[in-house]
Parts: C-alpha cells; sequence; structure tokens
C-alpha cells in the first residue's frame, strides 16, 4: 500500500493497514435492490472527484466520437528544410564574399595602375629637354673584340 495514513493523535491506536477490519461489516446490514452482473453490462471506470475512480456502466457514457488521427505532414521534414537552408546560405555567403574579394582586388589592381601611370607621366614631364635646358643624355659604344688564346680587348666610345 503506498497511500500514506490519515492522521491520528497522539494518544489514539493505530490500526494495522495490512489486516483486514470485519467489525464494521457484520453490523450493518445490506439494503437496497441485488442486481446481477449478467444485467447490468459493461461497466468503466472513470476518475471520481476525490481522486478515486467511480464505476460507471458504459450506456451512461456521453457518446462522442472519437478525433480522427492527425494525418502525417507530406514532404520534408521542417526541421531539416531549416538544416539545409542554413548549410545553402553559408555556401552563398563564403561564394559572394569570394566574389567581393576578387572585385576589391580588381579595384585596388586598376587603382595602383593609374597611381603608377600618373607617377611615370609626372617623371616624364619633369625630365623633359625643354624643362632642363639641354639635357646630359649620352650613348655609351662599347666594342669587344676575342682573338685567339683568350685575348679580348674592349672599346668604349661616348657621343
Amino acid at each position: 500500500m503506498n497511500a500514506p495514513l490519515p492522521y491520528r493523535p497522539p494518544g489514539e491506536p493505530v490500526a494495522d493497514p495490512l489486516t483486514l477490519d470485519t467489525s464494521g461489516l457484520a453490523e450493518t446490514p445490506l439494503s437496497g435492490a441485488v442486481e446481477l452482473a449478467a444485467e447490468r453490462g459493461p461497466v468503466v471506470y472513470v476518475p471520481g472527484a476525490h481522486g478515486g475512480f467511480v464505476a460507471v456502466r458504459r450506456e451512461d457514457l456521453p457518446t462522442v466520437p472519437a478525433p480522427a488521427p492527425a494525418p502525417a505532414p507530406a514532404g520534408v521534414d521542417p526541421h531539416a528544410q531549416r538544416l539545409a537552408a542554413k548549410g545553402v546560405f553559408a555556401a552563398g555567403a563564403g561564394v559572394g564574399a569570394y566574389f567581393a574579394a576578387g572585385a576589391v582586388a580588381i579595384v585596388v589592381d586598376s587603382l595602383v595602375q593609374a597611381l603608377i601611370a600618373a607617377a611615370v607621366a609626372a617623371g616624364v614631364a619633369l625630365a623633359a629637354p625643354g624643362r632642363r635646358g639641354g639635357g646630359d643624355t649620352y650613348i655609351t659604344h662599347h666594342h669587344v673584340t676575342n682573338r685567339w688564346w683568350g685575348k679580348s680587348s674592349t672599346t668604349i666610345r661616348n657621343r
């Protein structure tokens, strides 16, 4: 028996819950109509108001149609769909970052080429002969003559 015992004051004797008390059964006579088990029909036990179960005839219960079971959802599991969508989004974000980095590299390369071209144009403009008054350009000719037994001679001439 798992149910707790009711409260008893400290001086009152406690009956053993495992032994059956038959003294109250003989004192009260049975009264009422006799009902046979075959006459009453099937009985269903339903929860009562105070935590116990009450026997009720099956024909006395209200008839409520049982709800139809919910149909199985068609298609793919929604959790699997969300997981796949996260993977597709991550792959798309990675590819987009790759293309964005390529575009930034092209822009930076074009900017560097424009700066180099501007520097070369400025250098040519500064080195123009009209600005300096003549210029110091020399043409140097190197002439090397090789002979037998490892003899060679070199002539350098500037104009």
